[in-house]
């Protein structure tokens, strides 16, 4: 999501500021419209499915959701999704999409029937498939994804309806919810075949930038989508249970990263990944090498003692987590916090454990709810458990 006051613009951008990214070769069949029908035909008629049009939000937000989203006015509608957004409000800001799309005319009962396909509507179905991913509404996102097909409708195309602008009104962000999406489906393994036609779609606009000589920013910049595509690769081979071979591809994707601080990163990512996957051996590896290049740090002491968990040495982790200073907000991230209470939870201090993760601000669903809702069950009763999760 873009910061600042990009943030206030992240669905009207400017078309000529965003050229480069928005380029995309012509697919099969915007190729085999005829020129006198182009602009003519509706191909993608997405709409918000009945059973998915609201999603319950607590009432304390209730007053601040209306005063954003009372009727259709841009600038204030994105502010109110920006602030829900910022708050960890999903939901709110879910509700805020499922306006703004009804508002647009591909709202409730719309999927099927023919409706504009705009930059905006583009970029707030893209918005809207990322909330339903992070709150895991997953039967949601494959149904509402279903009516843009492969992405490669005429009318995803700017030259379709006009004569002086090109590329996809796809935004990348989607391309790879779409390649991803169907991890979620009954046939999980097919994303990646969705995924490795990006990857080889994305590395045929890197060529063809670098052959026209493009500017050295517009070629890094599809680079680092091209980066991104890998990762996915990773991410989704690791959720499939293929360690072996996602260890050895993100390994791959950190010796040809040129940028230092991004292989930091990734070094402690392949340190966690053979820690979940139990794999001493390559932990060891990964950590060393971490540790060679990023020793001293406050993220390093905290994968140190993440290691000494691993390692069953709750007294160890305990002293490399004490030296992370607290007075330090930079350093008190939510890794920090999750990684402090689950050596209070080995060490038998379960109620110290729940406060640690409640520092954690704001609290979005994902891993976080998730240790806060198991370490809760462990010591207070079903109540107070509901009320720590509102």
């Amino acid at each position: 999501m873009p910061d600042s006051k990009d943030n206030l613009r992240m669905l009207n951008y400017d078309y000529d500021d965003k050229k480069h990214l928005l380029y995309w070769p012509e697919s099969a069949r915007l190729k085999s419209t005829k020129p006198e029908t182009r602009g003519s035909m509706h191909y993608t008629m997405p709409g918000i499915k009945e059973e998915f049009v609201r999603s319950p939000i607590d009432h304390r937000f209730q007053d601040s959701f209306n005063k954003f989203f009372t009727s259709y006015d841009l600038d204030l509608n994105q502010r109110g999704l920006v602030w829900f957004i910022k708050k960890g409000i999903l939901e709110g800001a879910l509700n805020g999409t499922s306006d703004m799309l009804t508002w647009l005319g591909q709202g409730k009962d719309k999927s099927g029937r023919p409706s504009e396909v705009t930059q905006i509507t583009m970029e707030l179905w893209t918005l809207r498939f990322q909330l339903l991913l992070n709150l895991r509404m997953h039967a949601q996102l494959l149904a509402e994804l279903a009516a843009f097909e492969e992405l490669d409708a005429p009318d995803l195309f700017y030259q379709y309806k006009t004569s002086n602008k090109t590329g996809s009104l796809v935004p990348f962000a989607m391309r790879i919810i779409h390649a991803e999406a169907l991890r979620f489906s009954p046939f999980p393994w097919s994303s990646l075949i969705r995924i490795e036609a990006l990857r080889l779609q994305v590395e045929q606009i890197v060529n063809i930038f670098r052959m026209q000589s493009a500017p050295t920013s517009h070629v890094e910049d599809w680079e680092k989508r091209l980066e991104c595509v890998k990762l996915l690769y990773v991410r989704v081979l690791h959720e499939l249970g293929e360690y072996k071979i996602s260890i050895k591809m993100l390994d791959k994707v950190r010796q040809e990263t040129k940028n230092q601080e991004e292989k930091i990163i990734l070094t402690r990512a392949l340190m966690r990944m053979a820690m979940q996957a139990g794999d001493e051996k390559a932990m060891n590896y990964f950590a060393e090498k971490a540790n060679n290049i990023s020793s001293g740090t406050n993220e390093m002491i905290v994968h140190k003692a993440m290691r000494s968990i691993f390692l069953g040495s709750n007294n160890h982790a305990y002293e490399y987590i004490s030296r992370v200073p607290i007075t330090d907000d930079s350093a008190v991230t939510p890794q920090f916090l999750n990684t402090k209470a689950m050596i209070q939870l080995y060490s038998g201090k379960a109620v110290d454990a729940v406060r640690t993760v409640c520092l954690v601000k704001p609290i979005i669903p994902g891993p976080t709810t998730t240790n806060l809702k198991t370490i809760a069950e462990l010591c207070y009763s079903t109540a107070t458990k509901d009320e720590l999760m509102i």
